[in-house]
């Protein structure tokens, strides 16, 4: 599969769950960044001094350049992260880019996972979503 091909199947993906959760209209952005960015990044936006494989940043948390009220935000991915990440969970590296996106697509949504009782909601949906998408 082409970068081009994945990055198309990626954002399917989010436009999959954004329906599935009642929002179609609604847009979303995909960066892919190195493990240095992804460190800085969630070092500065959620103290934690160390890279990541995901992380969301809604609208109202980021300057819209476009000005696009369906604009819901960006979902950042660590493409080296995911990597080791898949292998350590033993999944396709594509399935694991797509479980994160579905994962940061679900943060954009207010779906959370810090407190046991909304992680017990937030994973099996990503789960879920993530089966009837592939």
């Amino acid at each position: 599969m082409t970068r081009e091909q994945s990055l198309k199947k990626l954002y399917k993906a989010a436009a999959f769950v954004l329906k599935c959760e009642g929002e179609p209209k609604l847009t979303v952005d995909i960066v892919f960044v190195g493990p240095k960015k992804m460190h800085e990044l969630n070092l500065k936006y959620r103290g934690k001094d160390k890279p990541t494989d995901v992380l969301s940043f809604r609208h109202l948390d980021v300057r819209d350049k476009f000005g696009d009220p369906k604009f819901l935000g960006e979902i950042i991915l660590c493409s080296s992260y995911l990597r080791a990440q898949a292998k350590e969970y033993e999944v396709s590296y594509e399935e694991e880019l797509v479980r994160m996106t579905i994962h940061g697509t679900l943060h954009l949504l207010n779906y959370d996972h810090i407190k046991p009782s909304d992680a017990k909601k937030m994973l099996p949906l990503q789960e879920k979503y993530l089966a009837k998408f592939l």
